[in-house]
């Protein structure tokens, strides 16, 4: 099997994500390496819960839907990669995710090639503070170099070649997982999905699901620490910052798009959330 591999790394990312952040629910077409050096997060599956404290190193597989919660800020160093080096994505120039709420759907003749042999993913563990000062030392120097010359790019990818040999010879801890509930998963999958819809109810969401809004709202309150009309609103207003960055809409344009019942409603919980209004906010990206 190792004559075969042809590991080759795509997307990464380096950062911080507030407390109480939530994921949409996505889909990847590699596999993504992911490194917590401090925090506490969770990544959340249909079926399991893994567990994300300092110096956790998960490894997601293609195809998985899955998202992340934060329960503290929590600094992540994601690494995309593909272990035999033809990722139909990779070629194709695409982005490496599929988010739920989004037009396109996830194509798995895009995905790259399964790893052949023992291990099982979701691989998730924590490493002992001596593995981890050494993975974050490889990380810094991972996402340090750039690969402008033949020779950098060689030295880069050898950095995260030994990431990934020393978190593989260390898979044999892997974290405790427990048992998810599918009922709020699929809550959440219709809430990432129809966020935009205007008239989306969460007590229709509910009757989808054949349970009732009360039951929804403590699932929700169990798995992410909110009421799901609080992550419906926070889906709507992720996407509007998104908007406000990335496109010239007017604000009334961007409140129709995000499911928001006018223009005024949106400018007020969209103050709530960032403490000011959208034009401002606009603004000051713009300068920055």
């Amino acid at each position: 099997m190792a004559k075969e591999l042809s590991v080759r790394t795509g997307a990464v990312w380096f950062g911080d994500c507030p407390a109480d952040w939530v994921e949409s629910t996505r889909k990847i077409y590699d596999y993504e390496l992911v490194f917590f050096s401090k925090g506490r997060c969770r990544v959340l599956t249909e079926n399991r819960t893994y567990w994300c404290g300092e110096n956790t190193v998960i490894i997601i597989p293609p195809g998985l839907e899955h998202c992340s919660v934060a329960d503290t800020l929590c600094t992540r160093w994601c690494i995309h990669f593909d272990w035999y080096g033809d990722c139909q994505a990779y070629a194709d120039g695409r982005r490496v995710y599929v988010y739920a709420n989004e037009k396109d759907s996830f194509d798995p003749a895009l995905s790259a090639r399964k790893l052949e042999g023992a291990l099982d993913f979701p691989l998730c563990f924590k490493l002992t503070p001596e593995h981890a000062e050494r993975i974050k030392d490889c990380l810094q120097s991972f996402f340090r170099e750039i690969p402008s010359t033949l020779g950098k790019s060689l030295m880069r990818n050898g950095w995260f070649l030994e990431i990934l040999g020393s978190v593989v010879e260390a898979s044999g801890n892997t974290t405790e997982a427990s048992a998810k509930n599918p009922t709020f998963w699929q809550g959440k999958k219709i809430l990432d999905s129809r966020f935009a819809e205007p008239d989306l109810e969460i007590r229709d969401v509910a009757n989808e699901l054949m349970i009732t809004p009360n039951h929804l709202n403590k699932l929700f309150q169990q798995y992410l620490k909110q009421s799901p009309r609080m992550y419906l609103q926070q889906r709507r207003l992720v996407h509007a910052e998104k908007l406000l960055r990335r496109t010239s809409d007017s604000i009334g344009v961007i409140a129709e798009i995000c499911g928001f019942a006018s223009a005024n409603y949106f400018v007020r919980c969209f103050k709530a959330r960032y403490g000011t209004t959208p034009q401002k906010f606009r603004q000051k990206f713009v300068m920055d």
